[in-house]
């Protein structure tokens, strides 16, 4: 039916072109081929295809009877293809240059395509252009030729990063599974804008440049922001089997930003397999002075004849299924089935220029003086290749011979010992695209013993015997002896050195206090210059102990204190100098001030002398006349003393003539007078105080029932009066009442109103400033 529709109105409908009068645009027409001659006319147009039927065609319902797919011609532009079939998301009249309007058309009803969606892992497709038709190939692959252009092609616009129409070819046996053929050639990634452009700066980097044609401008000969270059959709196939194949292009999201796909009339075709390119492209040059053979043999059919072409030239004589190929070129092939069946493949052959592998000498350290060496044959690759990042040196080998044909390689290449003096072994190089080069390696075993080295340091802050030695002016000296290419690494034993295993880090920590040796290697492109002993001593920094800060009692002026530098250890070859100018250990002073000491050490090794020194700084300050003040707190009965001294020093404590104690905090005192002592530590000032410890109930209940009516301290001596004030608050601190110290008490009223049951409080201070606090019940 669909069939029948399509030809009737080419019977009966006015022929339409839709073109414009500039020949440099492609022209398009919508109505003078049907969906079956399009696809048996235009894009086959050869006897390798059979059974071609058209299964199915769709587009979109554009009122003016536009289509979204037909035929183009290049009109004498120069658009890649001189003809062929174009499917489009949008109307096939704004498919022509000049890239001067936006193609962005709709129209009711068009909806996506699932399979699609299926195929590229996408949804939301709309706006699908769709033609399907079967056909049965007569060889084993089958190609054709396409250009996906797209006004989502947006040059400097991160939306080309982000955003991309859809397309797919879809291929399978009739009866089996979807298969995409319009991929990014070598992979598995659809071909859309997002995987195939030239990157947007700041947003996104190129992506598959190489097949992406460019940004077109107005005068460009399609109405398309941007193209890619010509592509080939191919599949293997089996002979005589129907297949189906599905061309479908959609919008992705929205109908804004039309896409369009352009497939080359007559390129729909079987085709030769010539396999892959030979070229650097590719990654897989030929290697210089290979011979190549290219097979052309088909699978299934009998040809009539080959034509072989390289660069466009027919190669007269060569009329075989297989060529012999000596240099580079595009070689094309043409196979002739008869009945107007041609099958064409070209492959790009080249060859990579002669591995550039360098001689070279390979120097190792004798390690018990025989003239024999421990090599790692490896540490040559870096001059057998001389920077050439495309080398690699896959194998070491006892003979040219060997190297080149990859027999019998060397089996500990990383731990390999010299047979003879300057014995030469042969290093295979391999490039990146597996041609092979052979290399000479000389081997020199080498003796060069440097005088040994003698490295002094003060011990580092806190561990004795040990101190970091920075090495540099050694390696300054090594790298002068042997050369400014040359570099110097360290170790901890010689074989580490000759091994080069345990380098040690620069700067350098000894692990064993006081005397330790450690290696010193020289090396050079070559390997291994020489070796270096370098032996490492610590002259331990002086360091102090007791404290740094003391206290001189003023009232003892004139005595004096002693101030020690409190050197750690002996004072052995070790000088003294005080800022007093005193060389002595220790000196003696009697005023406040800041006092330092330095002391130096000596040390004689190996005749040279070395020093050592390090400042300790102490502080001398005045005593402090002595504050002494207390607060009790607690229960009556039952109070806690916490004394408050205003001075720096440390202090004992007493309550009359009891033992004194370091805690300010004397608990369980009972009602009483008290003498507290205050001492220094040190024993410069002492101060003593009377103390009064006062009791009081801890409710009341003023109901004037002769019991508890009122509140009052107790343990008051009425001759000895020490308080100075009782305040009493609420619990909200709302002073209340001062209480009269020799009166009967406070009755519970503020203002002669009765105050409600509650907790109150109470502070009482004494004539010397002391408080004591403390809280009571008013019940009711």
């Amino acid at each position: 039916m669909v069939n029948h529709l399509f030809k009737t109105c080419v019977l009966f409908s006015v022929l339409f072109w839709v073109s414009f009068v500039q020949s440099q645009n492609i022209t398009v027409d919508a109505n003078t081929y049907t969906p079956q001659q399009l696809v048996e006319s235009i894009l086959i147009d050869s006897g390798c295809i059979d059974n071609v039927q058209i299964t199915n065609a769709v587009g979109g319902g554009f009122q003016d009877s536009d289509k979204s797919y037909g035929y183009f011609n290049a009109n004498g532009s120069d658009f890649p293809f001189e003809k062929g079939v174009v499917l489009s998301t949008g109307k096939l009249a704004n498919v022509p240059g000049p890239n001067t309007t936006l193609s962005d058309d709709d129209a009711p009803g068009w909806i996506g395509d699932p399979d699609l969606e299926a195929a590229l892992g996408i949804h939301n497709t709309t706006n699908a252009t769709i033609i399907e038709f079967d056909f049965v190939p007569n060889a084993d692959n089958i190609r054709f030729r396409y250009i996906f252009a797209s006004e989502e092609y947006q040059q400097g616009d991160p939306n080309t990063c982000r955003y991309s129409d859809a397309f797919a070819f879809l291929i399978k046996p009739v009866g089996g599974s979807y298969n995409n053929i319009a991929l990014v050639p070598g992979t598995n990634t659809p071909v859309q804008v997002t995987t195939v452009h030239s990157g947007i700066p700041g947003s996104c980097p190129p992506i598959n440049e190489t097949y992406f044609e460019g940004w077109n401008g107005p005068n460009a000969p399609i109405n398309f922001n941007g193209q890619t270059k010509v592509l080939i959709a191919e599949s293997p196939v089996t002979i005589d089997q129907a297949y189906h194949i599905k061309l479908v292009i959609a919008d992705e999201g929205n109908h804004r930003y039309d896409s369009a796909v352009f497939l080359e009339g007559g390129s729909f075709n079987i085709a030769a397999n010539l396999g892959p390119d030979r070229s650097f492209v590719t990654n897989n040059p030929l290697c210089e002075d290979e011979i190549y053979i290219l097979d052309a043999t088909p699978v299934g059919n009998n040809p009539v004849g080959y034509k072989w072409f390289r660069n466009d030239v027919l190669l007269t004589g060569e009329t075989s299924a297989e060529l012999t190929v000596t240099t580079e070129g595009v070689y094309k092939v043409e196979i002739d089935f008869g009945n107007n069946c041609i099958a064409i493949d070209e492959v790009l052959i080249e060859f990579d220029g002669p591995v550039a592998a360098q001689n070279t000498d390979l120097y190792q350290c004798d390690f018990v003086n025989n003239g024999r060496a421990t090599f790692n044959l490896f540490n040559a690759e870096a001059a057998v290749i001389d920077g050439n990042p495309l080398l690699r040196v896959y194998s070491f080998h006892r003979s040219f011979a060997n190297a080149e044909a990859n027999f019998d390689p060397i089996p500990n290449p990383r731990s390999y010992t010299n047979t003879q003096p300057d014995e030469v072994v042969f290093a295979r190089v391999v490039s990146d695209y597996g041609c092979v080069g052979v290399a000479e390696v000389t081997l020199k075993v080498t003796t060069n013993t440097v005088s040994p080295f003698q490295l002094v340091a003060c011990s580092n802050e806190g561990t004795p015997g040990y101190a970091t030695f920075n090495l540099s002016e050694v390696s300054s000296e090594l790298i002068a002896l042997f050369g400014s290419n040359s570099n110097v690494k360290y170790y901890r034993s010689y074989a580490d050195a000759i091994a080069q295993r345990n380098q040690l880090s620069v700067p350098f920590v000894n692990t064993q206090a006081g005397i330790q040796t450690i290696f010193a290697r020289i090396s050079g492109n070559e390997g291994c210059l020489g070796t270096a002993e370098v032996n490492l001593r610590v002259i331990n920094t002086p360091e102090f102990e007791s404290p740094d800060t003391f206290t001189y009692c003023v009232n003892k002026f004139p005595a004096e204190i002693t101030l020690s530098s409190g050197l750690i250890g002996t004072i052995t070859d070790t000088e003294f100098l005080w800022s007093t100018g005193s060389t002595e250990p220790q000196i003696e002073v009697n005023e406040a001030g800041t006092y330092t000491v330095t002391v130096t050490r000596f040390r004689t090794i190996d005749g040279e002398t070395y020093t050592c020194t390090s400042t300790r700084t102490i502080t001398v300050v005045d005593s402090e006349p002595l504050q002494v003040s207390y607060t009790l707190q607690g229960e009556y009965g039952n109070q806690t003393l916490t004394v408050s001294v205003s001075g720096t020093g440390d202090y004992l404590y007493a309550l009359n003539d009891g033992p004194f104690q370091e805690s300010n905090v004397f608990e369980n005192l009972e009602l009483g007078r008290y003498l507290l002592t205050v001492r220094e530590v040190d024993g410069c000032q002492s101060v003593t105080i009377p103390v009064s410890v006062v009791g009081y109930p801890n409710f009341f209940t003023p109901n004037n029932d002769g019991y508890h009516d009122f509140w009052q301290l107790r343990g008051l001596n009425g001759n000895n009066m020490q308080l100075k004030q009782v305040l009493i608050f609420d619990r909200f601190g709302k002073f209340l009442h001062s209480l009269d110290l020799e009166g009967i008490g406070w009755d519970g009223t503020y203002n002669g109103e009765k105050l409600p049951s509650s907790d109150y409080w109470f502070r009482a201070i004494f004539m010397d400033g002391s408080v004591y606090k403390g809280h009571f019940t008013l019940k009711r």
